[in-house]
């Protein structure tokens, strides 16, 4: 009695075996969703997992150029520095940075004027010997190399920009009445001496939205800025204390940025004015015994950021000074109604320095690795499972394995990568120095959109070559290297039309960094991606010999 032997089912097209189609399935389909998932999450992992102790060490500066000044040739600001505390919100102080007028270089290293959590400083005053530090919870002076903290005297709230009076920091309050508040020294003791003021100022000419003075001859004088209507428009007068009358000094178009200044012996009022499709400018009225002089002073260069500004004098010369992202301070010298010298301190990027903004950059190359191994592991497990040769009317021919494809197509990357890296490092320089990128205004968006542009037509370009060159020949430069070739199903050149459409498609296989295309080689009998779908080709081993 014979018994027959069980028969073995066909192997599954493409597979060595149904056990190795389950095998493989369950394989491939696992690595390719832990793939998928980690390409998602990793980066964001990595990156907050880099960044936050970066955080905790960097050290995040603002220069307050409205609180500056000139003295002994060195322009002064105030810097506060802020840096993120493990154990408390944050750790903030503030310095006095002492920097060159000729080129904004230090000038001396920065003198430290005390944690900055209640220190809110509001001018920088220099008389005579010392440097005063007029701020909302105390007064400080700088005088012989340290700093001097006076008890008892702080800026109430509402007042001007401290000036020189009678040898001694003064404020004015316009908040009614209107105050004029000297500060009396007695050692380290200090008090305000307040008396009132009668302005008189004139109702037409709108509310009082602040007030400044300056001591020109032994003579208090005052500016008052007026502002009436909506949208407002201010204007600015002036006149002496023992005066009666209100001067126009200038009447602004719009804003409400101004400063005054004593340049020489003549008191100036600098006021800001920003007209719609026009970049910045400024008005300089000079006051003189005869009618005010007005000059008007263009910024060139579509400069933004002229709110946090003051105008400055030393002896004869005047300047523009404003803060910018960072520890960033520029000066412009103003003289004859322009510009003649204009100098530039620039600032740490704000909010991270190009040292955290290319370690953001290291994470988006994880996906890119992911894909790289999943390749190479594929590649080791379709070794097992999967036929590896393509057969066609008796003649086989060894499919080109993934991890080939894979390089091939990194090599081939190449030139695009190249051509989208240039203007990706053009705008992350300008990102690190985000000032620069917001004064050239259009010109950088033109430069940065036509670098795009050419990109794209550098890609146009590629696209064209690549396929006429599989189509003809059947390789790139990436497929000659790794020794792999493009043929149609019949084992023929594919030619340009079927070339062109199969690289076309490389955008869609590409997704989540060519992981639609390695699974759809992976799991097709003949190894195809989309594209080989669509243009009837393969990707086959070059015959040996």
């Amino acid at each position: 009695m014979s018994t027959d032997a069980p028969s073995v089912p066909p192997a599954p097209p493409g597979y060595l075996s149904e056990q190795s189609k389950q095998r493989f399935a369950v394989v491939a389909g696992v690595l390719g969703a832990v793939v998928f998932l980690a390409q998602m999450v990793l980066p964001m992992v990595v990156m907050f997992a880099l960044m936050l102790p970066l955080m905790f060490l960097q050290d995040f500066k603002h220069v307050r150029a409205d609180q500056s000044a000139v003295w002994r040739d060195a322009l002064w600001v105030t810097q506060e520095t802020n840096r993120l505390d493990a154990g408390d919100a944050a750790s903030e102080s503030t310095s006095l940075l002492r920097l060159r007028v000729e080129d904004l270089e230090p000038a001396g290293p920065p003198v430290p004027l005390g944690p900055a959590d209640t220190f809110a400083t509001h001018a920088l005053l220099p008389i005579g010997e010392r440097l005063w530090v007029v701020g909302s919870d105390a007064v400080r002076y700088y005088d012989g190399g340290s700093v001097t903290r006076l008890e008892g005297a702080g800026a109430q709230a509402g007042t001007s920009k401290a000036f020189a009076y009678r040898g001694a920091p003064a404020v004015l309050t316009y908040t009614w009445p209107a105050r004029l508040s000297t500060l009396a020294v007695d050692g380290t003791q200090a008090r305000w001496t307040t008396e009132e003021l009668e302005l008189g100022l004139p109702p037409e000419a709108g509310a009082l939205r602040g007030l400044e003075g300056l001591e020109v001859d032994g003579r208090l004088l005052l500016f008052a800025q007026l502002c009436v209507g909506t949208p407002e428009r201010c204007s600015i007068r002036y006149r002496y204390r023992d005066g009666t009358e209100w001067t126009l000094a200038s009447d602004q178009a719009c804003g409400c940025d101004w400063s005054v200044a004593l340049r020489g012996a003549q008191p100036v009022v600098v006021a800001g004015e920003q007209e719609k499709g026009r970049q910045k400018r400024f008005s300089i009225v000079t006051l003189g015994t005869d009618a005010p002089r007005r000059e008007t002073v263009e910024i060139e260069g579509g400069e933004f950021a002229w709110n946090d500004w003051r105008a400055l004098s030393s002896g004869d010369r005047l300047f523009l000074v404003t803060g910018g992202f960072g520890d960033g301070v520029r000066l412009k010298e103003v003289a004859d109604g322009r510009v003649v010298r204009s100098t530039r301190k620039g600032g740490s990027a704000f909010p991270f320095g190009p040292g955290m903004i290319a370690m953001f950059l290291v994470p988006q190359l994880l996906p890119i690795l992911l894909s790289i191994v999943l390749a190479l592991v594929l590649t080791a497990q379709m070794r097992r499972h999967r036929v590896a040769e393509y057969v066609h009317e008796g003649h086989r021919r060894p499919f080109a394995t993934l991890w080939q494809r894979a390089l091939a197509q990194m090599v081939d990357a190449v030139p695009v990568a190249a051509a989208f890296a240039i203007p990706l490092v053009a705008f992350f320089g300008m990102f690190t120095d985000p000032e620069r990128m917001a004064e050239t205004g259009p010109r950088f968006m033109l430069v940065f959109f036509g670098g795009f542009a050419a990109a794209f037509g550098v890609a146009g370009l590629v696209l064209l070559a690549y396929s006429y060159a599989e189509g003809r020949f059947g390789k790139t430069p990436g497929k000659w290297l790794v020794g792999i070739r493009v043929v149609g199903t019949d084992l023929q050149p594919c030619g340009f039309g079927r070339a062109f459409l199969r690289n076309l498609l490389t955008f869609v296989d590409g997704f989540f960094n060519f992981l639609v295309g390695a699974l759809m080689v992976a799991f097709t009998e003949n190894w195809q991606r989309l594209g080989d779908f669509a243009a009837r080709t393969v990707v086959l081993a070059d015959e040996k010999g």
